[in-house]
């Protein structure tokens, strides 16, 4: 059932005026800790600037990272995964850190980013990481806002905003999720329905908005401190001046010593390190270079937001321009021979200076069980791969739509091994700058998140980059 938050925000105090992002900053460097942002999907930069995004983590790659950067991404895309594949990761991944932080003498702090509308391997991917850490004692904050993409929480239930409306997350799509259903909106029924029941909601700790409205920093600050080891606790908060807060009296309970895991979205992260608020990027930062070749959109997302983005965007383009990418010719004998006629079409209209869109039928194919419905979309966003593989035309720019879609084109199709996100071309909407050793070095590489944005913010992105 829908509500207003105009109406919940009545009965609250103010947010607070203090700007706890830049204590947060200070904060944060007086800690001398890594943030290590291990993600299960590559969407998750969608706040953040200037910060390395890794698709390897191996000791050595971890210790050389340590060395240079106090904020860094793991990109596993484990939300495309098994259960079982997922915990393999997780557990190499902690393994190495703790090794890496051995050799540079350098501790860290955790984040398992997942999605801010809940899809994803929880608790699996959290308590994998506590338990090959030797974290067990530490308290899981859960912190699934994400203002870009209009999420917030609010009397412990998850909301996704429409101006003034808000409708829990439970009666959206995203709750019927081929891989990840829940019927929970509210974050405690959350968990408990997620680790089935082993933690129930009773047991789940939380601060509501006006306490963390109402209270002082050393006040909320001692009552993280003050909370069970290994509880976990969720954080109410509707916008970037509650969730400042929020992570100041966070780092402030770590500088005191509390062992805390952090389950959050992206708003987090930023808020966090203290990451100075950025300006939406420029065309003349997107496209240093002139080019006359045409720029590429490739779709992959299902979710019905990127359906009805995609049907706008497709107004765009020229009947020629546009490739619609047959399933089930995708899951057939003769793939290899059906991708190699569309990559030749393709090339010709990026060297004729024609942007040019891709993308998967709309049909959904879904597999007998869980693992078979991952494999058959890993099938499909190989074939989108393929595409990226066996062009030799650089195009003018790169939109991947969706977070399989845009993790396996970045780490297979360009084979990126490190790159850096630069900024947001649409709120919530990450650029990437591929380094050298990429297949199409420089490449300015859009991310673009199956859920964020409204109907024509794909077509504005194509109407800015062309």
């Amino acid at each position: 059932m829908s509500i207003s938050l105009s109406n919940i925000l009545k009965e609250l105090p103010e947010a607070e005026a203090t700007d706890y992002r830049s204590l947060n900053r200070s904060l944060f460097k007086e800690l001398n800790k890594a943030c290590i942002v291990i993600d299960d999907d590559p969407t998750g930069n969608q706040t953040v600037y200037g910060i390395p995004l890794l698709s390897s983590w191996t000791v050595e790659v971890l210790v050389n990272e340590l060395r240079q950067s106090p904020v860094f991404f793991l990109l596993t895309n484990s939300r495309s995964l098994s259960a079982g594949e997922t915990e393999k990761v997780y557990k190499e991944i902690a393994e190495n850190i703790d090794k890496a932080s051995k050799i540079t003498r350098k501790n860290y702090s955790i984040i398992s980013r997942s999605d801010s509308t809940l899809r994803g391997h929880f608790p699996l991917e959290p308590s994998t990481l506590k338990t090959s850490l030797n974290l067990e004692k530490s308290v899981t904050v859960f912190i699934p806002v994400m203002f870009e993409g209009k999420r917030v929480t609010v009397n412990n239930t998850h909301f996704i905003k429409d101006k003034d409306v808000l409708t829990p997350v439970n009666e959206t799509p995203f709750a019927q999720d081929h891989s990840f259903k829940y019927t929970k909106a509210n974050l405690k029924e959350y968990i408990e329905e997620k680790t089935e029941r082993q933690i129930y909601a009773s047991e789940v700790y939380s601060f509501s908005l006006g306490t963390i409205r109402k209270n002082s920093i050393e006040e909320l600050s001692q009552d993280i401190f003050n909370l069970p080891d290994s509880c976990y606790c969720i954080f109410n908060s509707v916008n970037y001046a509650d969730l400042d807060k929020v992570a100041n009296a966070l780092l402030l309970a770590e500088k005191n010593g509390k062992q805390i895991m952090y389950r959050t979205s992206s708003s987090f992260v930023p808020s966090y390190i203290g990451l100075k608020p950025k300006e939406i990027l420029s065309v003349e930062d997107l496209l240093e270079k002139p080019t006359n070749n045409g720029g590429l959109t490739i779709v992959g997302s299902y979710v019905k937001k990127s359906s009805e983005q995609l049907k706008e965007a497709l107004q765009l383009f020229e009947i020629n321009t546009i490739f619609e990418i047959d399933i089930e010719k995708i899951l057939s004998d003769n793939s290899q021979e059906y991708l190699k006629t569309i990559v030749a079409q393709i090339r010709s209209n990026l060297k004729d200076g024609k942007d040019t869109i891709v993308y998967t039928s709309r049909k959904l194919l879904i597999g007998s069980d869980v693992s078979t419905t991952i494999n058959i979309a890993s099938t499909i966003s190989n074939a989108l791969v393929s595409i990226v593989n066996r062009l030799d035309v650089k195009p003018k720019y790169l939109i991947a739509k969706g977070g399989i879609t845009s993790h396996d084109i970045a780490i297979k199709g360009l084979e990126m091994k490190r790159s850096k996100v630069i900024g947001q071309i649409q709120p919530g909407i990450p650029v990437w700058k591929m380094d050298s050793l990429t297949k199409f070095p420089n490449l300015k590489y859009i991310v673009f998140p199956g859920n964020v944005g409204d109907n024509n913010t794909l077509s504005k992105i194509i109407k800015k980059l062309s």
